[in-house]
């Protein structure tokens, strides 16, 4: 049976990684998260899955490791960090799916929700600026008469 191991990469270098590991005949694989309007980025930044059948032999752990782009493999205590094939094809298939739409649109008027700090935010509105991360977003409020940029989870606002 195919094992996926998961491998953990030098900052930012996850295409590095994949380039180095097929050049040399390795099987990787990381999933790609399409946003409109901005350039992929990868789904698990920092990992690169890499598949590896255990009936060709014992993998070559110092070459993998030495690949350019990979930092180490990851462990829990002894145990290699392994991810089932099953998981990795429903990744493939959701990655192939359509590009991800944003929620809200820069400028877009939005309310917050009565769990945004507390409940001290419900139904003040403020102008949608831009996302930050993957469930992070900026929001522009009007408070006495001054402008202030504030951050909030996107699940604490609607539109």
């Amino acid at each position: 049976m195919d094992e996926w191991y998961l491998l953990k990469t030098r900052p930012r270098q996850e295409q590095r990684a994949v380039d180095n590991l097929s050049n040399q005949g390795f099987e990787p694989y990381c999933p790609w998260l399409k946003r409109k309007g901005r350039k992929p980025e990868p789904l698990f930044p920092g990992y690169v899955f890499l598949l590896f059948d255990e009936y060709c032999g014992d993998l070559p752990w110092g070459k993998v490791r030495s690949t350019r782009g990979v930092s180490h493999f990851v462990r829990f205590g002894l145990k290699m960090a392994t991810i089932s094939d099953d998981l990795v094809e429903s990744i493939r298939e959701r990655e192939q799916g359509e590009e991800v739409v944003p929620i809200f649109k820069p400028g877009q008027e939005v309310t917050f929700t009565d769990e945004a700090y507390g409940g001290a935010f419900n139904n003040i509105q403020g102008i949608f600026l831009a996302e930050k991360g993957e469930d992070r977003c900026i929001i522009l409020l009007n408070l006495l008469n001054s402008e202030r940029k504030v951050e909030a989870a996107l699940s604490e606002i609607r539109g």
